[in-house]
Protein backbone atom coordinates (compact mmCIF):
# COMPACT_ATOMS: atom_id res chain seq x y z
CA UNK A 1 0.00 0.00 0.00
CA UNK A 2 1.39 3.41 -0.96
CA UNK A 3 1.98 6.27 1.44
CA UNK A 4 -0.81 8.24 -0.25
CA UNK A 5 -3.22 5.37 0.30
CA UNK A 6 -2.22 5.18 3.97
CA UNK A 7 -2.90 8.89 4.39
CA UNK A 8 -6.24 8.57 2.60
CA UNK A 9 -7.30 5.67 4.85
CA UNK A 10 -6.25 7.58 7.96
CA UNK A 11 -8.28 10.59 6.81
CA UNK A 12 -11.33 8.41 6.17
CA UNK A 13 -10.95 6.76 9.56
CA UNK A 14 -10.76 10.16 11.23
CA UNK A 15 -13.82 11.34 9.29
CA UNK A 16 -15.76 8.28 10.44
CA UNK A 17 -14.77 8.84 14.07
CA UNK A 18 -15.76 12.50 13.86
CA UNK A 19 -19.19 11.46 12.58
CA UNK A 20 -19.59 9.07 15.53
CA UNK A 21 -18.50 11.79 17.98
CA UNK A 22 -20.97 14.26 16.46
CA UNK A 23 -23.79 11.72 16.61
CA UNK A 24 -23.01 11.00 20.27
CA UNK A 25 -23.10 14.72 21.09
CA UNK A 26 -26.38 15.17 19.21
CA UNK A 27 -28.04 12.24 20.97
CA UNK A 28 -26.82 13.50 24.36
CA UNK A 29 -28.43 16.86 23.63
CA UNK A 30 -31.70 15.20 22.65
CA UNK A 31 -31.61 13.13 25.83
CA UNK A 32 -31.12 16.26 27.94
CA UNK A 33 -34.05 17.91 26.16
CA UNK A 34 -36.29 14.95 26.92
CA UNK A 35 -36.80 14.04 23.25
CA UNK A 36 -35.51 10.46 23.55
CA UNK A 37 -35.65 8.09 26.49
CA UNK A 38 -32.08 6.80 26.28
CA UNK A 39 -29.20 5.85 24.02
CA UNK A 40 -26.20 3.57 24.28
CA UNK A 41 -23.09 3.30 22.15
CA UNK A 42 -20.85 0.47 20.90
CA UNK A 43 -23.39 -2.19 21.83
CA UNK A 44 -22.87 -5.87 21.04
CA UNK A 45 -25.50 -8.59 21.04
CA UNK A 46 -25.69 -12.34 21.18
CA UNK A 47 -27.81 -14.58 19.01
CA UNK A 48 -30.57 -15.67 21.36
CA UNK A 49 -29.86 -19.33 20.60
CA UNK A 50 -26.09 -19.14 21.19
CA UNK A 51 -23.80 -18.18 24.07
CA UNK A 52 -21.31 -15.90 22.26
CA UNK A 53 -21.97 -12.37 23.55
CA UNK A 54 -20.52 -10.33 20.68
CA UNK A 55 -22.19 -11.81 17.63
CA UNK A 56 -23.66 -8.50 16.37
CA UNK A 57 -22.62 -4.88 16.84
CA UNK A 58 -23.99 -1.41 16.29
CA UNK A 59 -22.58 2.02 17.11
CA UNK A 60 -25.72 3.47 18.70
CA UNK A 61 -29.09 2.26 19.92
CA UNK A 62 -31.67 4.98 20.52
CA UNK A 63 -34.75 4.25 22.61
CA UNK A 64 -37.56 6.61 21.66
CA UNK A 65 -40.19 8.02 23.98
CA UNK A 66 -42.75 5.56 22.64
CA UNK A 67 -40.53 2.59 23.52
CA UNK A 68 -39.26 1.92 20.00
CA UNK A 69 -35.65 1.57 18.85
CA UNK A 70 -33.43 3.17 16.22
CA UNK A 71 -30.14 1.51 15.24
CA UNK A 72 -27.27 3.66 13.92
CA UNK A 73 -24.07 2.38 12.35
CA UNK A 74 -21.49 4.94 11.14
CA UNK A 75 -18.98 4.21 8.39
CA UNK A 76 -15.99 6.24 7.24
CA UNK A 77 -16.75 5.62 3.54
CA UNK A 78 -18.97 3.56 1.27
CA UNK A 79 -17.77 0.28 -0.16
CA UNK A 80 -20.25 -2.42 -1.09
CA UNK A 81 -18.18 -5.18 0.54
CA UNK A 82 -17.82 -3.20 3.77
CA UNK A 83 -21.53 -2.35 3.81
CA UNK A 84 -22.28 -6.06 3.97
CA UNK A 85 -20.68 -6.17 7.43
CA UNK A 86 -23.25 -3.65 8.62
CA UNK A 87 -25.95 -5.66 6.84
CA UNK A 88 -24.94 -8.73 8.84
CA UNK A 89 -25.05 -6.83 12.13
CA UNK A 90 -28.34 -5.08 11.40
CA UNK A 91 -30.01 -8.27 10.23
CA UNK A 92 -28.81 -10.12 13.32
CA UNK A 93 -30.12 -7.48 15.71
CA UNK A 94 -33.39 -7.17 13.81
CA UNK A 95 -33.91 -10.93 13.89
CA UNK A 96 -32.47 -12.11 17.19
CA UNK A 97 -32.34 -9.29 19.76
CA UNK A 98 -34.82 -8.97 22.60
CA UNK A 99 -36.30 -5.84 21.00
CA UNK A 100 -36.31 -7.11 17.41
CA UNK A 101 -40.03 -6.46 17.02
CA UNK A 102 -39.76 -2.82 18.06
CA UNK A 103 -37.13 -1.42 15.65
CA UNK A 104 -38.48 1.48 13.58
CA UNK A 105 -35.27 2.51 11.76
CA UNK A 106 -31.82 1.08 11.01
CA UNK A 107 -29.56 3.89 9.84
CA UNK A 108 -26.33 3.42 7.91
CA UNK A 109 -24.44 6.71 8.25
CA UNK A 110 -21.70 8.04 5.96
CA UNK A 111 -19.50 11.17 5.80
CA UNK A 112 -20.88 14.04 3.71
CA UNK A 113 -18.40 13.63 0.86
CA UNK A 114 -20.10 10.35 -0.10
CA UNK A 115 -22.92 12.41 -1.61
CA UNK A 116 -20.62 12.84 -4.63
CA UNK A 117 -19.80 9.11 -4.78
CA UNK A 118 -21.72 7.77 -7.78
CA UNK A 119 -21.41 4.18 -6.53
CA UNK A 120 -23.03 5.17 -3.23
CA UNK A 121 -25.80 7.09 -4.97
CA UNK A 122 -26.44 4.24 -7.38
CA UNK A 123 -26.69 1.68 -4.56
CA UNK A 124 -29.07 3.89 -2.60
CA UNK A 125 -31.23 4.41 -5.67
CA UNK A 126 -31.48 0.66 -6.26
CA UNK A 127 -32.53 0.15 -2.64
CA UNK A 128 -35.25 2.80 -2.88
CA UNK A 129 -36.47 1.15 -6.11
CA UNK A 130 -36.68 -2.23 -4.31
CA UNK A 131 -34.08 -3.70 -6.64
CA UNK A 132 -31.50 -4.36 -3.93
CA UNK A 133 -32.00 -5.80 -0.44
CA UNK A 134 -30.75 -3.78 2.51
CA UNK A 135 -31.42 -4.46 6.21
CA UNK A 136 -30.58 -0.76 6.70
CA UNK A 137 -33.81 1.16 6.21
CA UNK A 138 -31.97 4.48 5.84
CA UNK A 139 -28.68 5.26 4.03
CA UNK A 140 -27.77 8.80 5.04
CA UNK A 141 -24.90 11.23 4.91
CA UNK A 142 -24.28 13.11 8.14
CA UNK A 143 -25.80 16.33 6.72
CA UNK A 144 -28.94 14.41 5.75
CA UNK A 145 -29.01 12.83 9.19
CA UNK A 146 -28.94 16.26 10.86
CA UNK A 147 -31.84 17.46 8.72
CA UNK A 148 -33.81 14.29 9.42
CA UNK A 149 -33.17 14.56 13.16
CA UNK A 150 -34.68 18.03 12.95
CA UNK A 151 -37.82 16.44 11.47
CA UNK A 152 -37.88 13.95 14.32
CA UNK A 153 -37.33 16.70 16.90
CA UNK A 154 -40.18 18.81 15.53
CA UNK A 155 -42.50 15.80 15.48
CA UNK A 156 -41.78 14.89 19.10
CA UNK A 157 -42.14 18.48 20.28
CA UNK A 158 -45.55 18.64 18.59
CA UNK A 159 -46.57 15.27 20.06
CA UNK A 160 -45.63 16.38 23.56
CA UNK A 161 -47.61 19.56 23.09
CA UNK A 162 -50.68 17.95 21.53
CA UNK A 163 -50.93 15.09 24.03
CA UNK A 164 -51.78 17.65 26.70
CA UNK A 165 -55.14 18.00 24.92
CA UNK A 166 -56.13 14.72 26.58
CA UNK A 167 -56.22 15.36 30.32
CA UNK A 168 -58.57 12.56 31.36
CA UNK A 169 -59.75 9.34 29.83
CA UNK A 170 -63.48 9.04 30.22
CA UNK A 171 -65.98 6.45 29.18
CA UNK A 172 -69.69 6.33 28.53
CA UNK A 173 -69.72 2.65 27.63
CA UNK A 174 -72.28 0.45 29.36
CA UNK A 175 -72.55 -2.53 27.01
CA UNK A 176 -68.94 -3.73 27.32
CA UNK A 177 -66.92 -4.88 30.30
CA UNK A 178 -63.63 -3.63 28.85
CA UNK A 179 -62.62 -0.39 27.20
CA UNK A 180 -59.56 1.84 27.27
CA UNK A 181 -60.95 4.13 29.97
CA UNK A 182 -61.42 1.32 32.45
CA UNK A 183 -57.81 0.16 32.30
CA UNK A 184 -55.79 3.36 31.81
CA UNK A 185 -55.56 6.68 33.62
CA UNK A 186 -53.14 9.19 32.13
CA UNK A 187 -50.87 11.54 34.06
CA UNK A 188 -51.36 15.24 33.39
CA UNK A 189 -48.06 17.03 32.88
CA UNK A 190 -47.21 17.42 29.15
CA UNK A 191 -43.52 16.46 29.27
CA UNK A 192 -41.38 14.05 27.32
CA UNK A 193 -41.71 11.36 29.99
CA UNK A 194 -45.47 11.94 30.03
CA UNK A 195 -45.65 11.46 26.28
CA UNK A 196 -43.70 8.22 26.62
CA UNK A 197 -46.03 6.91 29.32
CA UNK A 198 -49.40 8.21 28.22
CA UNK A 199 -49.25 9.77 24.78
CA UNK A 200 -49.36 6.46 22.94
CA UNK A 201 -51.10 4.33 25.56
CA UNK A 202 -54.23 4.04 23.47
CA UNK A 203 -52.30 2.63 20.49
CA UNK A 204 -50.54 0.09 22.70
CA UNK A 205 -53.80 -0.84 24.39
CA UNK A 206 -55.49 -1.30 21.02
CA UNK A 207 -52.66 -3.49 19.70
CA UNK A 208 -52.89 -5.68 22.79
CA UNK A 209 -56.65 -6.08 22.50
CA UNK A 210 -56.53 -6.77 18.74
CA UNK A 211 -53.96 -9.52 19.34
CA UNK A 212 -56.15 -11.19 21.97
CA UNK A 213 -57.36 -14.62 20.86
CA UNK A 214 -60.07 -14.43 23.52
CA UNK A 215 -61.42 -11.18 22.04
CA UNK A 216 -61.47 -12.72 18.57
CA UNK A 217 -63.29 -15.83 19.77
CA UNK A 218 -65.96 -13.76 21.52
CA UNK A 219 -66.29 -11.48 18.50
CA UNK A 220 -66.89 -14.41 16.16
CA UNK A 221 -69.52 -15.75 18.59
CA UNK A 222 -71.25 -12.35 18.69
CA UNK A 223 -70.38 -11.79 22.35
CA UNK A 224 -67.70 -9.05 22.26
CA UNK A 225 -66.90 -7.55 25.64
CA UNK A 226 -64.11 -5.18 24.47
CA UNK A 227 -65.61 -2.01 23.04
CA UNK A 228 -62.66 -0.86 20.88
CA UNK A 229 -62.03 -4.35 19.52
CA UNK A 230 -65.65 -4.63 18.44
CA UNK A 231 -65.75 -1.18 16.81
CA UNK A 232 -62.46 -1.54 14.95
CA UNK A 233 -62.80 -5.11 13.74
CA UNK A 234 -66.45 -4.68 12.77
CA UNK A 235 -65.64 -1.54 10.81
CA UNK A 236 -62.67 -3.04 8.99
CA UNK A 237 -64.25 -6.40 8.15
CA UNK A 238 -67.40 -4.68 6.90
CA UNK A 239 -65.33 -2.35 4.71
CA UNK A 240 -63.26 -5.24 3.35
CA UNK A 241 -66.26 -7.61 3.04
CA UNK A 242 -64.69 -10.26 5.29
CA UNK A 243 -67.25 -12.52 7.04
CA UNK A 244 -66.35 -12.69 10.72
CA UNK A 245 -66.60 -16.49 10.77
CA UNK A 246 -63.74 -16.66 8.24
CA UNK A 247 -61.28 -14.81 10.48
CA UNK A 248 -58.68 -17.22 11.85
CA UNK A 249 -56.14 -14.83 13.36
CA UNK A 250 -55.47 -11.13 13.91
CA UNK A 251 -51.93 -9.72 14.09
CA UNK A 252 -51.55 -6.08 15.09
CA UNK A 253 -48.45 -3.96 15.64
CA UNK A 254 -47.64 -0.33 16.39
CA UNK A 255 -44.04 -0.77 15.16
CA UNK A 256 -44.11 1.01 11.80
CA UNK A 257 -40.90 1.78 9.91
CA UNK A 258 -39.99 5.46 9.92
CA UNK A 259 -40.22 7.44 6.69
CA UNK A 260 -37.00 8.23 4.85
CA UNK A 261 -36.89 11.61 6.61
CA UNK A 262 -37.19 9.84 10.01
CA UNK A 263 -40.69 11.20 10.44
CA UNK A 264 -43.54 8.95 11.47
CA UNK A 265 -45.87 7.63 8.75
CA UNK A 266 -49.61 8.24 8.94
CA UNK A 267 -50.17 4.64 10.05
CA UNK A 268 -50.23 4.17 13.83
CA UNK A 269 -51.37 0.54 13.90
CA UNK A 270 -50.96 -2.08 11.17
CA UNK A 271 -53.39 -5.01 11.26
CA UNK A 272 -53.30 -8.34 9.42
CA UNK A 273 -56.55 -10.30 9.20
CA UNK A 274 -55.84 -13.95 8.39
CA UNK A 275 -58.55 -16.00 6.72
CA UNK A 276 -56.22 -18.92 6.00
CA UNK A 277 -52.63 -20.04 6.69
CA UNK A 278 -51.29 -17.80 3.92
CA UNK A 279 -54.33 -15.71 3.12
CA UNK A 280 -54.72 -12.35 4.78
CA UNK A 281 -55.93 -8.79 4.28
CA UNK A 282 -54.35 -5.72 5.85
CA UNK A 283 -55.59 -2.48 7.36
CA UNK A 284 -53.54 0.55 8.42
CA UNK A 285 -55.07 2.73 11.11
CA UNK A 286 -54.37 6.41 11.70
CA UNK A 287 -55.51 7.16 15.25
CA UNK A 288 -56.70 10.44 16.77
CA UNK A 289 -57.40 10.18 20.51
CA UNK A 290 -58.37 13.66 21.59
CA UNK A 291 -60.87 16.06 23.10
CA UNK A 292 -60.24 18.68 20.41
CA UNK A 293 -62.19 19.19 17.20
CA UNK A 294 -59.00 20.31 15.40
CA UNK A 295 -55.68 18.50 15.78
CA UNK A 296 -52.19 18.66 14.30
CA UNK A 297 -51.78 16.23 11.41
CA UNK A 298 -48.92 17.45 9.21
CA UNK A 299 -45.58 19.14 9.87
CA UNK A 300 -43.18 19.79 7.00
CA UNK A 301 -40.94 22.46 5.54
CA UNK A 302 -42.15 24.60 2.65
CA UNK A 303 -39.66 22.91 0.33
CA UNK A 304 -41.41 19.58 1.04
CA UNK A 305 -44.80 21.06 0.12
CA UNK A 306 -43.26 22.16 -3.17
CA UNK A 307 -41.53 18.82 -3.75
CA UNK A 308 -44.65 16.74 -3.12
CA UNK A 309 -47.50 18.95 -4.33
CA UNK A 310 -46.38 21.20 -7.20
CA UNK A 311 -42.64 21.30 -7.95
CA UNK A 312 -43.16 23.23 -11.20
CA UNK A 313 -45.69 25.81 -10.01
CA UNK A 314 -43.95 29.08 -9.12
CA UNK A 315 -47.10 30.57 -7.60
CA UNK A 316 -47.50 27.62 -5.22
CA UNK A 317 -43.80 27.79 -4.32
CA UNK A 318 -44.17 31.49 -3.50
CA UNK A 319 -47.28 30.81 -1.42
CA UNK A 320 -45.85 28.11 0.84
CA UNK A 321 -42.39 29.68 1.25
CA UNK A 322 -43.96 33.02 2.16
CA UNK A 323 -46.42 31.38 4.54
CA UNK A 324 -43.57 29.54 6.27
CA UNK A 325 -41.81 32.85 6.73
CA UNK A 326 -44.97 34.55 7.98
CA UNK A 327 -46.50 31.83 10.16
CA UNK A 328 -50.07 33.18 9.81
CA UNK A 329 -52.35 34.31 7.00
CA UNK A 330 -52.53 37.85 8.41
CA UNK A 331 -48.77 38.21 8.44
CA UNK A 332 -48.64 36.46 5.06
CA UNK A 333 -50.83 39.10 3.42
CA UNK A 334 -48.83 41.86 5.06
CA UNK A 335 -45.62 40.44 3.59
CA UNK A 336 -47.15 40.27 0.10
CA UNK A 337 -48.37 43.86 0.39
CA UNK A 338 -45.01 45.12 1.63
CA UNK A 339 -43.28 43.38 -1.26
CA UNK A 340 -45.77 44.49 -3.87
CA UNK A 341 -46.68 40.93 -4.83
CA UNK A 342 -50.08 40.01 -6.25
CA UNK A 343 -51.11 36.40 -5.65
CA UNK A 344 -54.53 34.73 -5.91
CA UNK A 345 -54.20 32.60 -2.79
CA UNK A 346 -57.51 30.76 -3.02
CA UNK A 347 -57.17 29.65 -6.63
CA UNK A 348 -53.51 28.70 -6.13
CA UNK A 349 -54.44 26.41 -3.24
CA UNK A 350 -57.77 25.12 -4.54
CA UNK A 351 -56.34 23.26 -7.53
CA UNK A 352 -54.04 21.27 -5.24
CA UNK A 353 -56.20 20.93 -2.13
CA UNK A 354 -57.27 17.31 -2.68
CA UNK A 355 -53.63 16.34 -3.13
CA UNK A 356 -52.68 18.21 0.05
CA UNK A 357 -55.52 16.51 1.94
CA UNK A 358 -54.47 13.04 0.82
CA UNK A 359 -50.84 13.76 1.70
CA UNK A 360 -51.75 15.07 5.16
CA UNK A 361 -54.30 12.38 6.06
CA UNK A 362 -53.17 9.24 4.20
CA UNK A 363 -49.53 9.98 3.36
CA UNK A 364 -50.10 9.70 -0.41
CA UNK A 365 -48.01 11.38 -3.13
CA UNK A 366 -44.73 11.55 -1.17
CA UNK A 367 -43.07 8.69 -3.03
CA UNK A 368 -39.59 10.03 -2.27
CA UNK A 369 -40.25 9.61 1.45
CA UNK A 370 -42.01 6.24 1.61
CA UNK A 371 -40.07 3.08 2.44
CA UNK A 372 -42.92 0.59 2.88
CA UNK A 373 -46.15 2.01 1.40
CA UNK A 374 -48.10 -1.15 2.26
CA UNK A 375 -47.71 -0.37 5.96
CA UNK A 376 -47.07 3.39 5.99
CA UNK A 377 -50.12 4.68 4.08
CA UNK A 378 -53.26 4.97 6.22
CA UNK A 379 -56.36 3.04 5.11
CA UNK A 380 -58.65 3.97 8.01
CA UNK A 381 -59.06 6.88 10.40
CA UNK A 382 -59.99 5.95 13.97
CA UNK A 383 -61.22 8.90 16.00
CA UNK A 384 -61.65 8.53 19.76
CA UNK A 385 -63.44 11.19 21.76
CA UNK A 386 -61.48 11.25 25.02
CA UNK A 387 -64.34 13.11 26.71
CA UNK A 388 -66.68 10.13 26.46
CA UNK A 389 -64.60 7.19 25.16
CA UNK A 390 -66.63 6.80 21.97
CA UNK A 391 -64.83 5.71 18.80
CA UNK A 392 -65.57 6.13 15.10
CA UNK A 393 -63.81 4.25 12.30
CA UNK A 394 -64.01 5.33 8.67
CA UNK A 395 -62.01 4.73 5.50
CA UNK A 396 -59.31 7.40 5.25
CA UNK A 397 -60.13 8.12 1.61
CA UNK A 398 -63.80 8.69 2.51
CA UNK A 399 -62.69 11.23 5.09
CA UNK A 400 -60.48 12.96 2.50
CA UNK A 401 -63.40 13.12 0.08
CA UNK A 402 -65.61 14.56 2.82
CA UNK A 403 -63.07 17.25 3.63
CA UNK A 404 -62.74 18.18 -0.03
CA UNK A 405 -66.53 18.44 -0.46
CA UNK A 406 -66.89 20.68 2.59
CA UNK A 407 -63.87 22.93 2.36
CA UNK A 408 -65.59 26.13 3.46
CA UNK A 409 -64.46 29.69 2.88
CA UNK A 410 -61.68 30.23 5.40
CA UNK A 411 -58.19 30.72 4.06
CA UNK A 412 -56.36 27.41 3.57
CA UNK A 413 -59.49 25.39 4.41
CA UNK A 414 -60.19 22.67 5.35
CA UNK A 415 -56.96 22.93 7.36
CA UNK A 416 -55.80 25.51 9.83
CA UNK A 417 -52.35 26.63 8.72
CA UNK A 418 -49.83 27.51 11.39
CA UNK A 419 -46.35 26.53 12.58
CA UNK A 420 -45.07 24.12 15.24
CA UNK A 421 -44.25 25.60 18.62
CA UNK A 422 -40.90 27.45 18.55
CA UNK A 423 -40.58 26.79 14.79
CA UNK A 424 -41.98 29.96 13.26
CA UNK A 425 -40.19 30.67 10.00
CA UNK A 426 -38.89 27.09 9.81
CA UNK A 427 -41.84 24.80 9.16
CA UNK A 428 -45.55 24.66 8.27
CA UNK A 429 -48.05 22.79 10.42
CA UNK A 430 -51.53 21.80 9.29
CA UNK A 431 -54.36 21.10 11.72
CA UNK A 432 -57.24 18.93 10.54
CA UNK A 433 -60.90 19.21 11.58
CA UNK A 434 -62.39 16.25 13.41
CA UNK A 435 -65.97 15.27 14.10
CA UNK A 436 -65.68 13.73 17.53
CA UNK A 437 -68.15 10.86 18.02
CA UNK A 438 -71.04 11.72 20.31
CA UNK A 439 -73.70 9.60 22.05
CA UNK A 440 -76.69 8.92 19.85
CA UNK A 441 -79.76 10.86 20.79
Amino acid sequence: MTSAQNISNREKSLAGQLVKDDVAALLAQMLNEGLIESFTSDETFKHRDYSYEKQFKTDFIVKTLDQKFILIRASNSFRSDRAKISFYDFLGIQSYSEFSGDIVASILLFPDDEISNTTFLSARKRIHANEFFSPASHWLTYAEFIEFIDNYRSEIETAIESVSEVTDYCSSQTDYTTDFSTVHLAAREPTGSYYGRAGNQFEKYLVSELNSEENLSKFKDGNSDCYEFHEVVTGITDALSIPREQIQLLEATDTITKLKNLGSPKTDVHLKIFTGPRSFRTANLSIKNTTSSRVSCHDYQAKDFVRVIAPSDDAFRLLVTTFQEAGSWIQFEELLTDRGIALDIDSTLKQYMMKIIEWAIIGKHDEDNLIAPSTQLADFLLTRNANNGLCKLQPAQDYCNELCRNIGNSRGAPFSWTYPSKRRGERIQLKMPLKLPQPQE
